[in-house]
């Protein structure tokens, strides 16, 4: 009876520690070589941005050597979904993955949250160096996605006017009010006054939008999932009002904001990629390859919006840029 019921003892704890999320903190090797790797795909929304991430890291692996017959990939879209994201995150760690790709910060986090030992290649991460879910982390490296607010406020205020700047933006998002923080910033040392409105949402999207109308002159829109899901609905006002979005990625300007300095997704996703190669070839740990992010932005900008808002641009500006031919009827085309 005694035998018995230590072994009881014995298998709660196991099962208790296998259940729990707090990651086992283990030593980060290399990746032992092998006939077939297991990797896996977090991507935590079924954003565009995200897919051309997930886009690049697949064909950076194949360039690589790393095709089918070498790799098993397990990709998991959790479409916005924490508690997905999470189970996800869980069966990854307890199938053994010899590697983790983390697409987008909430990825990232969630894959911190169980484990520290499977190597991780975050990318897309927001804040990669300083936020306090990666500390104790030897296992983390990847591409991070600082936002180039500094650089959007100087392009666009190249053919715009930014004296009474709008932002709108969801208080309940630690990306989108780090963003916030640093547009606050920019303001000041731009002399530009800054028109704040908290976006809530669980409230109806258009009356919220409406409340920027005749308080600004141009609206930068920071990334979040939520103003993403209603922007739309902050095109059709702001067009209404004659006045241009500022974007923080490029896809907000092929939905209809005049302009955005931000990464080529792909591009991060590929450099992502070949990181997730060079720890597949077993010399190195994670914190061998020391986090990036992209030195040169892309400068994106929407001519039909260009059009309809008599915007005039400066000649290096428009030949810098990649320009969005998206008139009525026509494909776009760079």
């Amino acid at each position: 009876m005694l035998i018995f019921a230590v072994c009881n003892i014995a298998m709660a704890v196991i099962l208790y520690r296998s259940s729990s999320a707090e990651p086992v903190n283990e030593d980060v090797l290399p990746i032992a070589a092998k006939d077939v790797y297991s990797i896996g795909i977090l991507q935590s929304d079924d954003l565009a941005e995200q897919d051309k991430m997930t886009a690049g890291v697949l064909a950076a692996l194949e360039g690589e050597g790393y095709s089918k017959g070498r790799v098993k990939i397990d990709i998991a879209k959790d479409k916005g979904n924490d508690k997905k994201l999470e189970a996800s995150a869980k069966k990854f760690a307890r199938d053994r993955k010899d590697l983790i790709i983390a697409i987008g910060t909430d990825s990232a986090k969630a894959a911190a949250k169980v484990t520290k030992n499977i190597p991780v290649v975050g990318v897309g991460v927001m804040n990669f160096k300083k936020d306090k879910d990666f500390e104790g982390h030897h296992n983390f490296t990847g591409m991070m996605d600082t936002p180039a607010i500094l650089s959007q406020i100087r392009m666009a205020g190249r053919c715009m006017s930014l004296k009474k700047l709008g932002i709108l933006y969801n208080p309940g998002d630690a990306a989108a009010s780090l963003q916030v923080e640093i547009l606050r910033d920019v303001a000041a040392q731009k002399g530009l006054s800054l028109y704040e409105v908290a976006y809530q949402p669980d409230k109806a999207a258009e009356p919220q939008i409406q409340k920027l109308v005749g308080h600004i002159t141009a609206l930068y829109v920071p990334e979040d999932t939520d103003l993403l899901t209603h922007f739309d609905d902050i095109v059709k006002v702001m067009n209404g009002a004659n006045i241009p979005i500022i974007g923080e990625q490029s896809e907000m300007v092929r939905r209809g904001a005049l302009i955005s300095v931000s990464p080529s997704y792909y591009r991060m996703g590929f450099s992502g990629g070949r990181m997730a190669a060079s720890l597949l070839k077993g010399d190195l740990i994670p914190e061998d390859i020391p986090i990036m992010w992209q030195q040169e932005p892309d400068i994106v900008i929407n001519m039909k919006q260009v059009n309809a808002l008599n915007i005039p641009l400066p000649g290096d500006l428009w030949q810098r840029s990649r320009k969005l031919y998206l008139y009525d009827g026509q494909p776009a085309r760079p």
